[in-house]
């Protein structure tokens, strides 16, 4: 179970956007319930409980420091205005509040732990100005301030008990008419400017910082894309001053199939670089994920018919590491900041070890149209994933080189409740399953959170009011 800071696991799986309604990827949407109002408010119940198991460091460490029981229960609250604008200029708030019904030594990001006492918190989590202007086939927007500002190679995770939330800017443009023949195209440009984090499990706003602890000033990011339905090409990047710099190129290829489907392939391609001193500081104290630079490189497969979904992934990752480590990919901007990664493979655990080739089918179902007993089941989803990745890693006690396999199985219910009695109601289930053939990886690896065998359960229930 991974996680950049301590083993979390990071919501995506397999998505067939585009052509008809999507598998869903997470167990919850960033707007979950859709909301559109000046003020809207959301309660969430969340519960995170994992189970790991590593012999060689129970044997010669005494086991993990954290224990091998992680996770903890919590109670979010989230009240988000969104004002309407007076000249094209509007103002948009949101109050974030976190309750602690139940908590381990490590909290699993539902609460800040290092202090070592998992409180609860409630901060101001949006406070931005928002600017827009429309022509005639073109908008623009613009947002200053602190809020939940997805551009580029960063975003804003919503994956525990409230969102992150970063400060700084955020400009988007849309340009419509754009079409080549027959086919209608849209081009898509956004950026921005974050020089402050407020992460989803603490209070409060913060400097950006490397793994190592090294205060980073700004981020810098930009996106662009150009959807034509059939196909569509993207393009971003990102600079962490004095850091790293992120580069994605993506393909997606859609196609119908008859009335009842679609089909649709999607490449991308990752380049990692080191970009400063500060990434130097970071690979010294062994914190980096690699030596210069990194790629990931991503195929995947999609297909829908009727109320069924499936998907075939590949990935293949280089990132050499020569400071004693196994080097991986490190596609985020810095400790406390998510990168974007739409790699379908970038399921619970990332598989994006130096030398990793990773294979993922996925499946799904969507229950619309059925019922038991009388009670339809509009709304409830069904997916099961299973992943295999292979690499070399050198055995720290014999200093011969192993091919390591690492396998993982995932399942995940969720249900949106659609009747009118329980509108804005939904609940999710996942239970993720992670092993690896050699326990010595979890010594070796610069990222050893990510290597360590074993359960997790994760249960949500959100009300939207």
């Amino acid at each position: 179970m991974n996680t950049k800071s301590t083993l979390a696991m990071v919501f995506s799986a397999v998505a067939l956007g585009g052509i008809s309604p999507a598998l869903a990827s997470d167990i919850h949407d960033d707007d979950r319930a859709d909301n559109s109002s000046k003020l809207d408010f959301y309660l969430r119940a969340v519960l995170i409980d994992t189970r790991l198991e590593n012999e060689i460091i129970e044997q010669n460490f005494g086991g993990f420091s954290f224990g091998n029981e992680l996770g903890g229960t919590a109670l979010g609250l989230v009240a988000d205005y969104n004002s309407g604008y007076w000249n094209n200029i509007g103002f948009d708030a949101s109050l974030y509040g976190v309750a602690k019904i139940d908590s381990r030594t490590e909290s699993r990001d539902l609460f800040d732990d290092t202090s070592g006492e998992n409180r609860g918190f409630a901060k101001l989590g949006q406070a931005f100005l928002k600017f827009r202007h429309d022509g005639e086939n073109w908008a623009t927007g613009l947002q200053v301030g602190r809020g939940r500002f997805d551009a580029g190679t960063v975003v804003t995770l919503d994956t525990r008990a409230v969102p992150g939330s970063l400060q700084g800017a955020r400009g988007q443009v849309r340009i419509e008419e754009l079409g080549i023949g027959p086919l209608p195209g849209v081009l898509y440009l956004d950026g921005a400017y974050i020089n402050g984090v407020s992460p989803r499990d603490r209070d409060g706003f913060e400097e950006i910082v490397s793994n190592s602890g090294v205060e980073i000033d700004h981020i810098r990011t930009f996106g662009i894309e150009y959807d034509a339905r059939l196909f569509a090409l993207s393009h971003a990047q990102g600079i962490a001053k004095d850091f790293n710099k992120n580069s994605s190129y993506g393909l997606t290829l859609r196609a119908p199939i008859g009335q009842r489907g679609g089909a649709i392939f999607e490449t991308y391609y990752y380049d990692l670089r080191r970009d400063g001193d500060i990434w130097d500081r970071d690979w010294l104290a062994r914190d980096a994920g690699y030596d210069d630079k990194a790629s990931w490189l991503n195929l995947n497969l999609g297909l829908r018919i009727d109320n069924w979904s499936a998907g075939l992934s590949y990935s293949r990752t280089s990132a050499e590491l020569t400071n004693g480590r196994l080097g991986y990919a490190y596609f985020d901007h810095g400790n406390n900041v998510d990168g974007r990664m739409d790699a379908w493979t970038r399921s619970g655990n990332d598989f994006n070890n130096d030398g990793e080739e990773t294979w993922q089918i996925a499946g799904g179902y969507d229950f619309n149209g059925h019922s038991i007993a009388g009670v339809p089941l509009d709304g409830v989803n069904f997916m099961a994933l299973f992943k295999r990745g292979r690499f070399d890693a050198t055995n720290p006690f014999s200093g011969a080189d192993s091919a390591i396999q690492e396998s993982q199985t995932e399942y995940r219910l969720n249900y949106r409740f659609n009747e009118p009695n329980y509108q804005g109601l939904s609940a999710g289930l996942i239970f993720t399953r992670y092993w690896i053939n050699e326990d010595f990886v979890a010594l070796v690896s610069a990222q050893p959170n990510n290597v360590v065998n074993g359960k997790e359960v994760r249960v949500y229930l959100d009300y939207s009011f």
